[in-house]
C-alpha cells in the first residue's frame, strides 16, 4: 500500500514483529505496513508512528511549519513513544529517532536503496542478514553499552537516539543530532512528571480493554491508578502459589481498594513458571530479550490477559532506572569540589549498605564506573570477546558534555527503551500491545532535567516519583522503602532445569569463541546449590545463546510480499 503516492511497489511484511513500522525508500515513493497518522500541507507529508499525544490539529500545523528546528522540538513535544517521518516534497525523507530509544529506528541498504524500520529483525529478513558477532561480543561484555553503526544483525544499523536520519532520492544519507535535555527546578519537574505520566497512560488505554502490572510497587501502582481514572482496567498481581497475603501483595490490594475501577486479577506462580522453564518457546526478536529466562511466567501472564480480552498492557519497566539510580552523582560532586555534600552522601550510602564510606569516595575519585555497578573483567568471556567489545563500544555522542550521573542515567534509559521493544514483540505473539510509559522521551527528559544530586537519595525511596504521585496513591504505598526480590526463584528454576541450562553453555557462543564454557559450568553448579551469583551478567549469556539458536529462522519469522 502506498503511503506517500507514486508508483513504486513495496515489499511489506505480512507478519512483522509487533509495532514494526517498515518503510522502503525508492526513487519516488514511500510505503508503510503499520497504523500511522498522516498530515499533508505546503507540499509536504508528515507521518507519526507509535503512541503520540499530538492532536490532528497539532500535526496539521506541524507539517506546514518551516525549518527543521520546529520538527526537532516536536520529536519530544508530546507524550508517548513515537517516530516522526517527513517527506519534504522535493525528494528528501527525514526520520526522527526517539531520544529515549523507546521507539528505535533501524536502517539498511537493499538493492541500491535505503530502507528503515522500527524492527531490526524485519530488515534482517529483508536482506538475509546473519547475527553480528561483534555486536554480540559487546552485548556480553556490557549489555547496556552503545554500539554505534551496528545492531544485532549484520548490515542493519540503529539510528542513534536523539538524531534525525535524512535520505535523498540519489541515495545519500546522513545523521544529525537534534535533542538536548532541558533544565527544570524540582517543583516544575514534579508537576511536569505528574502531567506527562497521566497523559502517557491515557493515550494508550483510553477506549481499550487495558491491563497493567500491579505488583504493589510504586512504579506499577502509579500506572494502574492513572489508568483506573479513565475507566475499567485489569490490575495483574502475581504471587507464589499458596501465599496471597503479606508484602507486595498487601500493597497491591490497597491500590485496588482505592480505585474501584481496577479489576484485581491474581496469578499464582507454580513450578511451571519458574525461571529457565519452557525456554524452547521463546520467539525470535530484534535482539536477545532481557526476559528470555523468565519467558514461562511472561507467556503465562500474557495468555491469561488475552483470554480475559485484554489488548493493551502497561508495565513499569524503566522506573527503577529513572527513579532509583546508583550513586554515580558522587563522581560529579568530587570533580566539582563539593566535598561536604560528597562526604554526607557517602556516609548515608555507607549506613544504608553497611559498608565503609571510603569505598564509594575512592570510586568517585578514581573509578566512577564502579558507582554504576561496573565489575572487574568477566572471567567467562574470552579475550577475543573483550577485544571486540572494546573496539566497537562508545558513549552516545550526545552525552559527552553531560556529567557522570546524567550520562549514566541516559545510557541506562536508552538500553531499557530499546530492549523493551523486544518484550513488546513477545507480547505480540499473544495479540497484546505492551507499553512502557516510563521509557517515553518526555518522562526520561523530565528526570534528566532535575539535578542529579536531588533525584538520588539514601533516605527517601524514589523521591521524584513519590513527590509526583503524592495524593494519587495510598499512603502506605508511597511510604514503602524497598521492593520485593526474587533471586530465590532463580535458584529453584535452575535446579529444576539444570540440564537444559547447561546445554545452552555448550553452543554457538562457545563455537564462536566468545565464552569459556569451563568457567560457566561450575558457576551454575554453585547456583544450583543456592550460592548467589551475578545473575545480571550470566543471564545475557544464556539469553544470547537462546536467541542465536532461534536466529536461523529469521527468514521465516518475517514474510515479505509484493503489494501495489
Amino acid at each position: 500500500m502506498s503511503l506517500f503516492g507514486g508508483s513504486i511497489t513495496l515489499a511489506t511484511t505480512s507478519r512483522t514483529p509487533v509495532g514494526a513500522r517498515v518503510l522502503w525508500r525508492g526513487p519516488s515513493a514511500w510505503s508503510v505496513d503499520a497504523r500511522v497518522r498522516l498530515a499533508e500541507g505546503a507540499g509536504k507529508r508528515l507521518a507519526v508512528f507509535g503512541p503520540c499525544g499530538a492532536t490532528d490539529a497539532d500535526l496539521d500545523r506541524l507539517v506546514r511549519s518551516t525549518g527543521l528546528r520546529v520538527l526537532d522540538m516536536a520529536a519530544t513535544a508530546w507524550t508517548g513513544a513515537y517516530t516522526l517521518v517527513l517527506d519534504d516534497g522535493r525528494g528528501e525523507l527525514t526520520v526522527w529517532a526517539d531520544p529515549a530509544g523507546a521507539a528505535p529506528v533501524y536502517i539498511t541498504r537493499a538493492d541500491g536503496t535505503s530502507a528503515w524500520a522500527s524492527s531490526a529483525l524485519a530488515l534482517a529478513s529483508l536482506i538475509g542478514a546473519e547475527p553480528d558477532e561483534t555486536w554480540l561480543a559487546a552485548h556480553l561484555a556490557e549489555p547496556t553499552a552503545w554500539v554505534p553503526g551496528r545492531s544485532a544483525w549484520k548490515g542493519v544499523e540503529q539510528v542513534p537516539p536523539g538524531h534525525r536520519w535524512t535520505a535523498n532520492a540519489h541515495g545519500a544519507s546522513a545523521f544529525a543530532p537534534f535533542w538536548r535535555a532541558p533544565r527544570l527546578a524540582w517543583g516544575d519537574a514534579v508537576q511536569r512528571l505528574r502531567e506527562d505520566l497521566e497523559d502517557s497512560v491515557l493515550i494508550r488505554v483510553s477506549g481499550q480493554a487495558a491491563s497493567s502490572d500491579l505488583s504493589g510497587g510504586l512504579d506499577s501502582s502509579t500506572l494502574s491508578a492513572i489508568a483506573a481514572t479513565s475507566g475499567p482496567v485489569t490490575g495483574l498481581t502475581y504471587h507464589p502459589k499458596g501465599r496471597e497475603r503479606g508484602g507486595d501483595i498487601d500493597h497491591a490490594r490497597a491500590v485496588a481498594r482505592a480505585f474501584p475501577t481496577i479489576r484485581h486479577r491474581f496469578m499464582p506462580l507454580g513450578p511451571e513458571h519458574l525461571p529457565f522453564a519452557d525456554l524452547g518457546s521463546v520467539p525470535l526478536t530484534d535482539e536477545p530479550a532481557p526476559s528470555a529466562m523468565v519467558h514461562a511466567q511472561l507467556s503465562a501472564q500474557l495468555h491469561l490477559l488475552a483470554v480475559d480480552g485484554v489488548n493493551v498492557h502497561l508495565t513499569g519497566d524503566g522506573g527503577d532506572s529513572l527513579f532509583m539510580p546508583p550513586p554515580v552523582h558522587m563522581a560529579d560532586l568530587a570533580r566539582s569540589g563539593r566535598f561536604l555534600r560528597l562526604a554526607d552522601d557517602a556516609q548515608a550510602w555507607a549506613r544504608l549498605y553497611r559498608s565503609s564510606p571510603w569505598t564509594v569516595v575512592a570510586a568517585a575519585w578514581n573509578d566512577p564506573g564502579k558507582l554504576g555497578g561496573a565489575t572487574a573483567p568477566i572471567p567467562w568471556l574470552t579475550r577475543r570477546t573483550l577485544d571486540l567489545a572494546r573496539s566497537v563500544t562508545a558513549p552516545h555522542a550526545d552525552t559527552l558534555t553531560l556529567g557522570h550521573a546524567d550520562r549514566y542515567l541516559l545510557g541506562e534509559a536508552r538500553y531499557v527503551g530499546r530492549t523493551a521493544a523486544t518484550e513488546n514483540q513477545l507480547a505480540a505473539a499473544h495479540g497484546i500491545e505492551m507499553h512502557n510509559p516510563y521509557t517515553d522521551a518526555r518522562i526520561v527528559e523530565t528526570v534528566l532535567a532535575t539535578p542529579a544530586t536531588q533525584r538520588w537519595s539514601a533516605r527517601r525511596y524514589k523521591p521524584l516519583l513519590t513527590d509526583a504521585v503524592t495524593g494519587l496513591l495510598p499512603q502506605g504505598v508511597l511510604q514503602r522503602g524497598a521492593k520485593g526480590l526474587f533471586a530465590a526463584d532463580h535458584h529453584h528454576g535452575l535446579r529444576a532445569n539444570k540440564a537444559l541450562v547447561l546445554n545452552l553453555v555448550d553452543g554457538h557462543l562457545a563455537d564462536l569463541g566468545l565464552i569459556r564454557p569451563a568457567t560457566v559450568r561450575p558457576l551454575l553448579g554453585h547456583a544450583v546449590l543456592g550460592v548467589d551469583i551475578p545473575w545480571g551478567l550470566i543471564e545475557p549469556v544464556l539469553g544470547t545463546e537462546l536467541w542465536l539458536r532461534a536466529s536461523t529462522a529469521a527468514g521465516q519469522a518475517v514474510r515479505w510480499e509484493e503489494r501495489p
